[in-house]
């Protein structure tokens, strides 16, 4: 009993180890190059925890009113992404070179088509800022990552990405479709619609926290070989 109670507690305190909480980093400011028709302004494209998403986990956004959502320059029917004189750029600014591997969306609606799907990230670092404003930054400059993802139709839970991280102030996001004639996507498309997004460096664990890990399961399995 007393071997398996060591091994039991050696796996909590390696989980617990590993178990790293992300931080969600403070956005200074953003802009975009897109009209908004959002009647509740540009606030709902990055409330941050406690506003637009909440503080505890699994972090779901709050209230499913709380969106970003531009207008639609082609009518409806119609693809905003092929519409609109593109490219469709949000720009967000950190305050300062920050460590990055994650970034958290939280999309716009479940029965409808406007929701960004596939996006791309850029970055820029505090050097490279523009002199003219947000958006004019130096971006695949210096940091050439530039990562894509594809998101889910859902509206209300915190969607991660990881990526390899960078440190930079500045983060592009380039949308690159929504869930127009997507099948069961509901109407819509014609304009981009946005939850919420997020920017976070989520802790990789320390090696000597995986060896523990490895170790305690390791001791696990061989007390159930000798039982």
């Amino acid at each position: 009993m007393k071997i398996k109670n060591t091994v039991f507690l050696g796996i909590l305190s390696a989980s617990a180890l590993c178990a790293n909480a992300a931080v969600f980093y403070t956005i200074g400011s953003f802009d975009h190059n897109m009209v908004s028709a959002n009647p509740g302004g540009d606030s709902n494209l990055a409330g941050g925890p406690g506003v637009g998403f909440n503080t505890a986990e699994p972090h779901n956004k709050t209230g499913g009113a709380n969106n970003w959502y531009t207008n639609a320059p082609g009518g409806f029917p119609s693809d905003y992404i092929a519409v609109h004189a593109g490219p469709e750029y949000v720009w967000f600014d950190l305050g300062s070179d920050v460590p990055l591997n994650e970034i958290s969306y939280w999309g716009y609606s479940l029965g409808n088509a406007n929701g960004m799907r596939e996006f791309n990230l850029s970055f820029a670092s505090d050097a490279e800022g523009g002199a003219a404003g947000l958006g004019d930054e130096s971006y695949g400059t210096s940091i050439t990552l530039n990562p894509s993802f594809t998101a889910l139709q859902e509206d209300t839970l915190r969607q991660s990405f990881g990526f390899t991280q960078v440190d930079a102030r500045y983060v592009r996001v380039e949308a690159t479709s929504t869930y127009f004639g997507q099948p069961g996507a509901g109407a819509g498309g014609d304009r981009l619609g946005i939850g919420e997004i997020a920017f976070e460096n989520n802790p990789i664990p320390e090696p000597g926290s995986i060896a523990l890990l490895g170790l305690a399961s390791a001791g696990l399995l061989l007390r159930r070989k000798r039982g």
